[in-house]
């Protein structure tokens, strides 16, 4: 019975939070509107102390940065909502504006055909989407398979086997998919240049030749770890070492 109370209660918390988090989303949403900006981020800020992670809040912060000219957090914000919904248009269109406004103008080496058919299809959706995906695609074939053991019909008999194992295919891919994804996401750790300037280093001390400077804004692949310095690579493929402060992981 405590158990069960307990429970309910849980429940109740959870419902009068997002009820808080709704009308606290719409104060700031005002306050961005009014253009008060500094009060508009404290409001996002209180939301997103709580873990909530949403597309809209994450893009409005984006964009309340934005106007604030602060680079680096406005690049962040938005390349978080493109992390969890890589179609969310209006945060990559936002996005192009603001790597603008970096000083770093880093080409990217160029992407194979594989890297290419890779990016525009594997990583289209996040893992998770994908794996739903292949959940749907294995109730499908399930219901198709039933139908076709039931079925009497000649002609539905091979509708229903053909579309079952097309299915059941599409699912095994989706699942490949999904794991390549992650595997993806798990093997590549990305990071934003919050530091206005900083040094690369050719190793993780201080006392080391400086490789490369870095501004705020700059996207970044992190390595490894030491201490308190991250080894990163960036988009044209060179490596080196960076302050860990000077960074902030995606």
């Amino acid at each position: 019975m405590k158990r069960i109370i307990l429970f309910i209660l849980l429940l109740s918390s959870i419902g009068v939070f997002a009820t808080q988090a709704d009308s606290l989303f719409v104060k700031a949403n005002k306050l961005y509107q009014s253009e008060k900006y500094n009060e508009a981020l404290e409001v996002y800020k209180q939301i997103e102390k709580h873990n909530i992670n949403s597309d809209d809040l994450l893009y409005n912060m984006a964009n309340t940065y934005y106007k604030m000219n602060k680079i680096a957090p406005a690049i962040y914000y938005y390349e978080k909502v493109l992390q969890q919904s890589p179609n969310y248009t209006d945060a990559a269109f936002n996005l192009s504006f603001a790597k603008r406004m970096a000083i770093d103008n880093i080409e990217p080496l160029p992407k194979t055909l594989l890297q290419k058919l890779n990016q525009s299809v594997v990583m289209r959706f996040t893992y998770n989407t994908w794996a739903w995906l292949a959940i749907g695609l294995s109730f499908l074939f399930a219901l198709l398979f039933l139908l076709y053991h039931f079925s009497y019909s000649t002609g539905s008999k091979r509708l229903y086997f053909i579309t079952s194992f097309a299915s059941a295919f599409l699912a095994l891919l989706m699942i490949a998919f999904a794991f390549q994804n992650y595997k993806h996401a798990k093997a590549n750790t990305e990071a934003i240049v919050f530091a206005q300037q900083t040094e690369v280093k050719t190793a993780p001390t201080a006392s080391s030749e400086v490789s490369f400077e870095l501004h705020e804004g700059t996207k970044v692949k992190v390595l490894e770890s030491l201490d308190n310095w991250k080894k990163i690579k960036i988009a044209d493929g060179k490596i080196g070492w960076i302050l860990s402060d000077d960074i902030k992981e995606l």
